[in-house]
């Protein structure tokens, strides 16, 4: 129920944003270990379904500031994950490749990811995590038409 004088997208709101927070510290607390957390993560996983990508598409399609993304694929080429090459399309631009070490990490930490997230949608049951799943897509896919 809403609290006398909210509206209910600002509840909304303020669940994803600790929805998000929990999740967040959880899966990167379990990445630790591998020294990855979960901005490695979500560009090895882009990486290895999309291929070699742009670096400034990158900071597009992954939502990260440009100073963050140089960051995390300095950290990433350290550790023989990514390399960046000149862009065979745009000579002026680099593509991040997925190395074969990357991919085998991503294999690792994909089932550890899974594994956290699993324990904290315990108190769902498989048909609401769907629902929940279908839901935040439309949300996602919506709130990046509107930006």
């Amino acid at each position: 129920m809403d609290k006398p004088g909210e509206h209910l997208e600002l509840l909304i709101g303020g669940d994803l944003y600790l929805a998000h927070r929990y999740a967040r510290a959880a899966t990167n607390r379990a990445l630790r270990a591998h020294r990855l957390d979960l901005r490695h993560f979500a560009v090895l996983g882009h990486l290895a379904e999309a291929g070699p990508t742009p670096q400034s598409a990158l900071v597009g399609q992954l939502q990260m500031d440009k100073s963050s993304m140089v960051y995390v694929l300095d950290e990433l080429e350290r550790q023989d994950l990514v390399n960046r090459r000149k862009d065979e399309h745009d000579r002026r631009r680099y593509a991040v490749h997925l190395t074969d070490e990357g991919r085998a990490r991503l294999a690792e930490v994909t089932r550890i990811a899974a594994q956290t997230m699993s324990k904290l949608l315990a108190p769902l049951s498989e048909s609401d995590q769907h629902r929940l799943h279908a839901l935040l897509t439309r949300f996602i896919d919506h709130a990046a038409n509107e930006t």
